[in-house]
């Protein structure tokens, strides 16, 4: 299976332009003992923007601050908000929940910060990519349980969200085998693939959660389970819009690098935030 270098250089090496920001900075948050490295993406002058925290992808064992830097400018830039991207701990040294627990460490950073950072923290929204949409729907969970800061958005782009992988994750030699062997990087245990922070499609409760905009691509293995959540989600009551991108396969990379293939998709997560926020006051 593909190893995280090989993942990364695939992402690295999309072209695609990159987009201006007004400013970016790292910093690293330290919280119960772990130490998480950020980047802040400002996108103009002033004070108090809307804010999305993003959650990269790279199948859990790949993807970090400079693979994802490209989408998280273009967010910047098109949103018109601070991007607060997380570096997380990748599998196999990340084991779940470390990296999920980054991510929820990063939310409430933002809440706490967000004069510090011009961010407008009434306005929220996570937007994570493939494995980052999986922890997306995760760290919505997490943070309803321990009713944290309030999020007005979750942004899924081919999200993965149930590892369970129809039952186990012991290879199986089918299309989902790759997605296995990350899983089985991910976990410490199988069996927490059954937990709802692992794969959120599993989960019995999906009340009282933000927002959706969950969007699939039409030839990709996970958009069924994509659109099983989305499904869920709506029975649940929660409002989410679903759109599949035709004609293309799990965007990856050219999600990642914001490239020209992935814009439509893109865009669609773009506008759908500008309308969740344009309605808060």
């Amino acid at each position: 299976f593909p190893s995280h270098d090989r993942i990364n250089q695939r992402i690295m090496s999309v072209e695609a332009p990159m987009p201006t920001v007004f400013s970016i900075k790292d910093h690293s948050i330290n919280r119960d003992g772990r130490n998480t490295p950020i980047r802040i993406y400002k996108p103009a002058e002033g004070d108090s923007f809307p804010t999305i925290l993003l959650i990269h992808g790279g199948a859990w064992v790949a993807g970090n601050l400079d693979t994802h830097d490209n989408l998280a400018r273009y967010l910047c830039s098109e949103a018109k908000a601070v991007v607060v991207s997380v570096g997380y701990l990748t599998a196999p040294e990340g084991k779940f929940p470390w990296p999920l627990e980054q991510c929820y460490d990063t939310l409430t950073w933002i809440s706490e910060h967000g004069t510090d950072i011009s961010a407008d923290t009434n306005k929220i929204a996570v937007v994570g990519d493939s494995a980052g949409g999986n922890m997306t729907a995760a760290l919505c969970l997490m943070n309803r349980d321990r009713s944290g800061p309030n999020i007005n958005l979750q942004a899924l782009i081919n999200p993965a969200p149930d590892l369970t992988c129809k039952g186990t994750i012991q290879r199986q030699n089918d299309s989902l085998d790759v997605l296995r062997w990350q899983a089985s990087q991910y976990l410490s245990d199988p069996n927490d693939a059954n937990n709802p922070y692992v794969s959120p499609l599993v989960a019995c409760n999906l009340s009282n959660l933000p927002p959706a905009v969950i969007i699939l691509a039409e030839q990709d293995d996970l958009r069924d389970d994509g659109q099983k959540y989305a499904d869920r989600l709506q029975a649940a009551g929660i409002p989410t819009y679903v759109y599949c991108q035709q004609g293309v396969n799990h965007l990856a990379g050219h999600g990642a690098k914001a490239s020209s293939y992935a814009r439509e998709s893109l865009d669609v997560a773009v506008n759908q935030i500008h309308k969740i926020f344009s309605n808060i006051k």
